[in-house]
């Protein structure tokens, strides 16, 4: 990443800092920290999440939101560049409230008291010029008042309106944010499709890969025809996945084993999916951990249903699946850009089923090789590159 001088970046995100999953906002301000100064700060816990991380029901340092604990610390860096990371104090949980009018209230009280604290750090480190980088939080951002602040970037990674657990009243928060903002990110090109009438700049920035963790893992001994082969899925087991094609699908192939790894939410995809003596589930493991299970994989498979939830994702198992070489093997949910070159897509589980034997029939080095060579464009350095030199472009223009 190549800057004549550090840009200061203060994100503030949806996505908390500490998961059992890997985010896109935390990759991406990690890489960018490589050469800026970024400010991270956290997701905003309410009093009632709080609540739970004292009580051990919920996993994240609550020390740091009440101050025993510093709730600013340095992760990377050497002061000039570097990348630190801000603990909130706990907020009133907004989204539980179903007036219009009181959530406002609600919001802009979180707002005034975590504003506090981010203005502080940016005090304390002495961020100048900043580009604020919003990740999803249009409603605190809304009323966050930034000292210093110079550009200002909201970043999408989904859809308000086909994500559940949102009230719909954060849309129309949403719509005021966005003219506040001076450019608009998203993770796809049906998110940008979405965006479009906007009368605000909108550019890509697909997720990325960790290209060495994977592809250091993938296997290279010498592929066996006679072994069993074992179709692989990683991430949630919720309501995106297609269990009645899986189903059909797995009924076709009793002669193959399918390995699904992740946090159960739909239990009714674990009770229909786990009558057949060729399907084994395990429990999520760390994302450090994930290349190690996809080795154990011969297919990587994404089983989405096709409708609006899905068709704006761009799931970050793709690229993992290529950096380890594997064929990938999906429904037709989304576009994944360069990727969709080397990806198998079935609109039935007929189709799906004949897709996995074909891709397991013609697995040869010359498909291996086109499969690494999109995943290594697409990792997370590449990324954050391309996000700060859309970012410069944009900034040039407004100054």
């Amino acid at each position: 990443m190549k800057t004549t001088k550090p840009n200061h970046i203060v994100c503030c995100a949806l996505p908390a800092w500490e998961a059992e999953y890997l985010r896109s906002t935390v990759e991406l301000m990690k890489c960018a920290a490589t050469e800026n100064l970024v400010l991270y700060v956290d997701y905003a816990y309410t009093v009632s999440d709080f609540i739970k991380g004292i009580l051990g029901k919920k996993k994240f340092d609550w020390k740091r939101l009440v101050g025993i604990k510093d709730r600013l610390r340095r992760i990377s860096g050497d002061g000039d560049t570097g990348l630190y990371v801000l603990s909130l104090p706990p907020v009133f949980p907004a989204f539980k409230i179903h007036s219009y009018s009181f959530f406002k209230l609600a919001t802009k009280v979180n707002a005034a008291l975590t504003g506090f604290f981010i203005n502080k750090a940016i005090k304390k480190l002495k961020m100048q010029d900043i580009i604020s980088f919003n990740a999803f939080q249009p409603f605190l951002g809304q009323y966050w008042k930034i000292k210093n602040q110079k550009f200002s970037v909201y970043y999408i990674y989904d859809d308000f309106s086909n994500v559940p657990w949102f009230q719909g009243f954060v849309i129309r928060e949403e719509a005021k944010f966005i003219e506040k903002t001076d450019l608009i990110i998203v993770s796809s090109d049906e998110l940008k499709k979405r965006k479009i009438e906007i009368n605000k700049p909108i550019e890509v920035v697909n997720n990325g890969v960790h290209f060495d963790s994977f592809f250091n893992q993938r296997k290279t001994d010498k592929w066996n025809e006679s072994e069993i082969k074992t179709i692989g899925y990683t991430g949630t087991i919720d309501n995106r996945l297609d269990i009645d094609l899986l189903d059909k699908v797995i009924a076709k192939m009793p002669s193959r084993n399918f390995l699904f790894v992740g946090k159960i939410f739909e239990k009714s995809i674990y009770d229909r999916l786990t009558k057949y003596p060729n399907v084994c589930f395990q429990s999520p493991v760390p994302s450090e951990s994930i290349p190690l299970i996809q080795r154990q994989m011969d297919i990587g498979i994404i089983p989405y249903v096709c409708n609006q939830l899905t068709a704006a994702i761009y799931p970050l198992k793709a690229n993992e699946y290529l950096a380890m070489g594997l064929p990938v093997v999906m429904t037709p949910f989304a576009s994944l850009g360069e990727a969709d070159e080397v990806i198998y897509r079935a609109v039935d589980a007929q189709a799906f089923a004949d897709c996995l034997e074909k891709a397991l029939t013609e697995n040869n080095l010359a498909l291996k090789q086109k499969r690494y060579a999109i995943a290594k464009k697409a990792n997370w350095n590449e990324r954050a590159i391309g996000l700060m030199n859309i970012i410069d472009k944009y900034k040039s223009s407004t100054l």
